[in-house]
């Protein structure tokens, strides 16, 4: 699989488990903390990620993904 479908699917999948609402994304941390032995690590960047503030974020477009570029074969 390419990366460039590898990344649709990522952020299309991130659209649909973010509308799920808080517990299924930590759910879904959890499971691939717990399946990689990262709990750690997953839970100190929440923290990371916890200490944004959300309008700074917005303004600077950092809350949504920018548009997809395609390359269309000539």
């Amino acid at each position: 699989m390419s990366a460039a479908v590898t990344d649709v699917r990522l952020r299309r999948g991130a659209e649909l488990i973010c509308r799920l609402g808080p517990r299924a994304v930590a759910e879904l941390l959890a499971e691939l903390g717990e399946r990689y032995g990262i709990t750690t690590e997953v839970v100190d960047r929440l923290g990371v990620y916890a200490r944004l503030d959300p309008a700074v974020l917005r303004a600077a477009g950092g809350d949504r993904f920018p548009p997809q570029v395609q390359q269309v074969p000539a």
